[in-house]
């Protein structure tokens, strides 16, 4: 491992203490403890932005922890590896780490540990340019961060939701709006490394929207900028109050980065020296490349290019390990504008040649992980049932022979839990129609004729058909995640959201009046027919039908279900884009 410390090397010292002669030796109390130390130290190591070094203790923790004996220690260190490897631009082998750690965990005990790693692994799967996979990771780590009700968890889940809901749809509004949520969260906990990724990803996405405003000739690319380097400004004042030293250069080096887009150089320069000094005084070998590569822009731009192609060539020229394959492809395209403006023309086009081969590499890297992950998933999942059902079904023969019914329950208790896990649907990211037929009648049970109640809402996009037809497939999962989206945003967390087939929702509102049913349903039809749709389609448009059948008894959960869906008929019937409030159940 390149430019590793003195604590560095005594973690790769530690790896090889459980075998002799290529033989494990016995698990010790001191293997534990040395599984732990490691633990510590990786987690030490992310605290502080030293993700060389973590990484080295994560990789020694994961060769010492068996699975077996240490299963919360391997998971652990299966997630903090994701985590490092991602900080270090390894990407497509952070997702099968991040992955496989998220498989082992609980969906409920465990729901703030698989919310941090599927952070972990929406990171990465956005910047791999896997922004729908992105999306979805994010919105299952929103989903069990809101199980666990952790607030800082909240916020991080929220800021992955954001980045990616940019990437994935181009939603600016929207995703400034989630990292706002993150921002306000991180705030009240007094976290600041939390405010600032927040801070700082807002700042990104518009300097992002501001680069295309302005390739566009828009003109409200100078607002966006402008935007984007008030962000900026925020977060270098925030990284002086943390002691990360990976957050002060990479502060430093962004704000340098949108000076040189406005083409305030000397301003540029200066953070840009200052970045370096701190990514090479923390041995933060990428930031440092990072901040080479926008002084070769601005060498460039100055109309320097005689010292801009050496040091783009010096970038070029290091080992794989020591730059991110991004920063190649950046680096080969700022060589072939070098080339162009300098009239090297035939240099130019074998820039264009290498950079074709690049995007050629990085859409067989983003296949093969995607491939990977689709297949991890279906393998984890169909051995983790396999297993299950083999164990509760010996379990069931043992508990009849022995008439033990508590051991009954409790296998069937797990059985559930199980259940519960697979009961997200895999396009939009919330509950499915196993969810529903499993939560539905229990919830019914807790009603005890109080002013409070429950309401049963059937939601049905109006003419979606023509959607797929008119626009594609595509555009209609796109809207299908966005409804999702936003009904999940107009709803609280105690409430059920579940897709129920097709663009059919079922929601289930908890201890509300009727009334206040009424105003939920009437904010959410509002918020879907306002919504901005253009920004998956120019011509796309969607209204929605709601069915609404409210108690404060517990009743037929078939007939409850009946009664709301009919009144979603009678709204299609009576001209769509309305809520139908259903006749109470005799």
């Amino acid at each position: 491992m390149m430019n590793a410390d003195k604590s560095g090397g005594d973690v790769l010292a530690l790896a090889p203490a459980a075998y002799q002669n290529g033989k494990a030796v016995k698990a010790t109390g001191e293997q534990r403890q040395q599984v732990l130390r490691l633990l510590r130290r990786s987690r030490e190591a992310c605290r502080k932005g030293r993700h060389h070094q973590g990484r080295e203790a994560a990789e020694a923790a994961l060769q010492l922890a068996d699975g077996r004996r240490y299963p919360r220690q391997r998971i652990e260190a299966l997630s903090l590896l994701a985590l490092h490897l991602c900080r270090l631009g390894h990407l497509a082998d952070a997702i099968p780490c991040g992955l496989e750690a998220a498989s082992q965990l609980d969906y409920i005990k465990d729901a703030a540990a698989r919310a941090e790693v599927l952070c972990t692994v929406a990171m990465a799967c956005n910047d791999l340019g896997l922004g729908h996979d992105g999306l979805k990771y994010a919105l299952e780590a929103l989903a069990a961060a809101r199980i666990s009700n952790d607030p800082l968890m909240l916020s991080w889940a929220l800021n992955r939701a954001g980045i990616c809901t940019f990437s994935a749809v181009g939603d600016l509004e929207q995703s400034v709006a989630l990292l706002e949520q993150a921002r306000v969260l991180a705030a009240q906990q007094m976290q600041p490394v939390a405010l600032f990724s927040a801070v700082n990803n807002i700042g990104a996405n518009y300097r992002t929207a501001g680069q295309r405003a302005r390739a566009q000739g828009l003109p409200d690319a100078a607002v966006l900028l402008q935007r984007s380097l008030n962000y900026f400004q925020q977060a270098v004042a925030l990284s002086e109050l943390s002691d990360n030293g990976h957050l002060k250069a990479s502060a430093a080096i962004n704000l340098a980065e949108i000076l040189t887009d406005l083409t305030r150089h000397d301003e540029a320069l200066s953070h840009l020296e200052q970045g370096r000094h701190l990514a090479l005084r923390g041995q933060f070998v990428s930031l440092a490349r990072r901040a080479d590569l926008v002084e070769a822009i601005i060498l460039h731009r100055t109309g320097q290019l005689v010292a801009a192609t050496a040091l783009l060539n010096r970038l070029l020229a290091l080992p794989v390990e020591q730059i991110e394959y991004e920063m190649v492809v950046q680096a080969h395209e700022e060589l072939y504008r070098v080339f162009k403006d300098a009239g090297h023309f035939e240099l130019a086009l074998l820039q264009l040649e290498r950079l074709r081969g690049l995007e050629q590499s990085l859409a067989d890297k983003r296949s093969s992980t995607q491939g990977w992950a689709i297949r991890k998933e279906l393998e984890i999942t169909s051995a983790q049932l396999e297993t299950e059902r083999e164990r509760l079904n010996s379990e069931r023969e043992r508990l009849r022979s022995a008439r033990l019914e508590a051991e009954k329950h409790a296998a069937e208790a797990r059985m559930s839990e199980l259940e519960l896990a697979v009961m997200v649907d895999a396009l939009t990211g919330v509950g499915n129609r196993r969810r529903l037929d499993r939560e539905g009648p229990l919830r019914m049970e807790t009603l005890s004729g109080g002013s409070d109640g429950m309401a049963v809402v059937v939601l049905d996009l109006d003419y979606f058909k023509t959607v797929n037809d008119r626009f594609g497939h595509g555009v209609g999962d796109d809207t299908l995640c966005k409804v999702a989206q936003l009904i999940v945003w107009h709803t609280r967390a105690s409430d059920l959201v579940v897709r129920y087939g097709g663009e059919e929702f079922v929601l289930l509102l908890m201890e509300t009046t009727q009334q206040g049913a009424v105003a939920t349903c009437e904010r959410l039809r509002l918020a879907l027919m306002e919504y901005d749709w253009r920004a998956l389609h120019p011509h796309l448009s969607v209204t929605t039908s709601l069915g609404m059948l409210w108690l404060n008894t517990p009743q037929d959960w078939s007939e409850a279900l009946r009664a709301a869906d009919l009144a979603l008929y009678q709204a299609k019937r009576n001209g769509r884009n309305r809520l139908q409030l259903a006749a109470a159940l005799q």
